[in-house]
């Protein structure tokens, strides 16, 4: 088969997965905003018992409960004003809150709502369902075996970007 189709389908493969409305599925949220808020909730859980000796001094953004704007937009991969504007309107909607820092109060931690979280595990249980119902009709093998060749296909163009031939 002629590489130029094989790249053709998985462009047109991807773009497809690109333009799923997840959304549909998630209430009151864009796929981004529940992105945010399931950082907030792994690092709310990965924290909670103290920062480790990691807190506001060293920078590492942390203050024991919560993420400040810089954590989340690395986590999430996007600019510090694009998760500031996440947070205006996820705080509008009473999904988080913020807070200051103990030790520097210019310091802003973001942490979520017991409406946050609801909304969280609500949107999480949609989405679980939904990839149940795909892996029960696509078959548990055909899955694993789509998952390898997925996984070999992402593993082969990031070592392909690391080596800047694009």
């Amino acid at each position: 088969m002629d590489t130029g189709i094989i790249q053709e389908k998985v462009l047109k493969t991807t773009d497809r997965f690109h333009k799923m409305r997840l959304e549909c599925l998630l209430p009151d949220l864009s796929k981004r905003e529940y992105e945010l808020l399931a950082v907030v909730q792994d690092y709310m859980d990965g924290h909670s018992g103290g920062n480790s000796g990691n807190d506001e001094k060293n920078g590492s953004g942390r203050n024991g409960s919560g993420i400040c704007i810089s954590g989340l937009a690395k986590r999430l991969q996007v600019s510090s004003p694009a998760v500031s504007r996440m947070v205006g309107t996820l705080e509008e909607k009473g999904y988080i809150g913020r807070g200051t820092g103990k030790e520097d109060r210019r310091n802003i931690y973001i942490t979520l709502t017991q409406k946050g979280k609801e909304a969280k595990a609500a949107s999480e249980a949609a989405l679980c369902g939904l990839m149940e119902r795909v892996t029960l009709r696509m078959g548990e093998q055909d899955m694993e075996e789509l998952l390898r060749l997925w996984n070999r296909l992402a593993d082969i163009m990031e070592k392909e970007l690391e080596t800047k031939h694009v």
